[in-house]
């Protein structure tokens, strides 16, 4: 009953803020609703797995409310939208809501104040590993994240089980590495896997596995060539090796005609899940880092120990909710089958621990 209410209201609110078609989704029907405007959204009803969020796309931002929290939304006389969800109100002025969409996960709201990639960096210089950790780990789970790592970008892709069976197989990821600040002035973020791996856990997805690097490298529209640093000590652990990579990044997607909106490949090392995660316990893996020919620099390799990090290292998450088929699945689940692992994973054998512990 929630969700047929929620999805009545929706469609109210739709046509009060000038949105354009809304296609509302329930088993094998599609009911298509023509609103004469700009943007299209997609409704589905929830599954017991979901993570979806209502995504309210503001003057000020991205502000995700998870859609199995909402209770009701309604419209006051002031033209206010008001989200009631978990006993809390949020309220959004009609004239400050570009669109209304639905996102795949639901991340927590960047905090007003919150520091802009610039300024956290030179808060951090200087620190070691055991040092600045924390502080990464407290900006990622209090929402100090650019918007455009809020729009996750479905990818489709037919992949093979193991006994070479198709399946269609629907994910979603990131457009970019993990980072910190706002659409103008951010960081991508090099940091230890445990540390990535609480993030994860946060916002409800994986992290890659080199079977997915390779694929979303397919899917990607802006391929770069690797940007390496000669290691002269231990430079290219400092941060500002990471500021320097970040900007010399932003500067060659710019050369190339690419945007912050577009999904980004060939700039960073993947730090990735795999079965030496479990068999090889203290160490990080790591993958990737394409040549615009497709070629990985880095095979997969596990010889750092894991609070080793440096400039090339980045972290891309994915929706821990994939669709195998159309059917919602959990991706560790799929990870851990003896059949389908094949669709997230090259390595031959199922993936125990497709997680970093901490």
């Amino acid at each position: 009953m929630k969700i047929n209410r929620i999805i009545l209201l929706f469609i109210f609110i739709v046509n009060l803020l000038c949105a354009q078609t809304l296609i509302v989704e329930g088993g094998t029907k599609q009911i298509e609703y023509d609103l004469e405007f700009l943007n299209q959204i997609r409704f589905s009803q929830l599954d017991s797995l979901s993570n979806t969020a209502l995504s309210f796309h503001t003057v000020t931002g991205i502000r995700h409310i998870r859609l199995s929290d909402i209770d009701a939304v309604e419209f006051n006389d002031t033209d206010e939208v008001l989200v009631h969800h978990m006993g809390l109100i949020s309220h959004f002025r009609q004239a400050d809501i570009n669109y209304i969409d639905i996102s795949p996960v639901t991340l927590p709201d960047r905090p007003e104040g919150a520091r802009s990639g610039s300024k956290f960096m030179e808060d951090i210089l200087g620190t070691t590993f055991q040092q600045r950790e924390p502080y990464i780990l407290t900006e990622f789970l209090n929402g100090n994240i650019p918007d455009i790592l809020r729009d996750f970008i479905t990818l489709t892709s037919t992949f093979k089980d193991v006994n070479g069976t198709n399946h269609t197989v629907e994910y979603d990821v990131m457009t970019d590495y993990l980072s910190i600040g706002t659409n103008e002035d951010y960081c991508r973020i090099p940091m230890g896997p445990s540390t990535a791996q609480k993030i994860a856990d946060a916002y409800g997805c994986i992290l890659t596995t080199t079977k997915l690097c390779d694929d979303i490298w397919q899917h990607a529209t802006v391929h770069l060539d690797p940007i390496p640093y000669y290691p002269v000590a231990d430079n290219n652990s400092q941060v500002y090796k990471f500021i320097e990579h970040n900007t010399d990044i932003n500067a060659a997607r710019e050369m190339a005609g690419g945007t912050i909106h577009e999904l980004i490949a060939g700039i960073k090392k993947d730090v990735v899940i795999c079965n030496a995660v479990k068999t090889k316990p203290g160490y990080v893996a790591i993958y990737g880092w394409h040549y615009t020919s497709g070629t990985a620099i880095q095979p997969l390799y596990t010889g750092h120990v894991d609070w080793y990090v440096d400039y090339s290292h980045g972290i891309r998450l994915v929706n821990n909710i994939v669709r195998v088929d159309g059917v919602p699945m959990n991706a560790e689940t799929i990870l851990r089958d003896s059949i389908l692992y094949k669709l997230l994973s090259d390595e031959n054998g199922i993936m125990r621990l497709p997680r970093y512990r901490y």
